[in-house]
């Protein structure tokens, strides 16, 4: 029975993961939209001196190794969880193991983003870090609509 659970609730996991992010692809598709990646213009909006601008570039630097690191973790975790449920004798322990060790590596990944944003919150001033925490929290409140 809790083997079952298990494997119910990492395919349910999965698939979540699998609709949000076809969700978004839909919904950028269909809008018609092109997705506009910016690498140092959202400084301007921010009006950012010299200074300010170089300590974002080196935090921003430093959290993309450090995401890229624990994005590449996860994803390995989750290939061995998957492998490890392809396995008709799995052990519900060794699996159990397995999905700490991914909660584990998760937990890192939101643990540097925390961290990330409180190099920023440092960087800015008030007025900047309350324009750059509206700008960031609006696709997660509105949908993605970024209005």
């Amino acid at each position: 029975m809790k083997k079952e659970f298990i494997k119910i609730a990492l395919a349910a996991s999965l698939a979540l993961n699998l609709a949000f992010v076809s969700a978004g692809i839909y919904r950028s598709a269909k809008s018609g939209k092109k997705v506009e990646i910016q690498e140092s213009a959202p400084g301007a909006r921010y009006e950012l001196s010299e200074d300010q601008q170089k300590k974002l570039d080196e935090v921003v630097k430093n959290f993309r190794v450090r995401l890229s690191e624990n994005k590449s973790d996860v994803l390995e975790k989750r290939i061995d969880i998957i492998e490890l449920l392809g396995d008709p004798d799995f052990k519900t322990e060794t699996l159990e193991e397995e999905l700490l060790q991914l909660n584990d590596i998760e937990g890192e990944l939101n643990y540097e983003f925390v961290s990330t944003l409180l190099e920023i919150s440092i960087v800015l001033d008030r007025g900047q870090w309350l324009t750059f925490l509206y700008n960031l929290s609006k696709g997660w409140f509105f949908s993605g609509s970024g209005k």
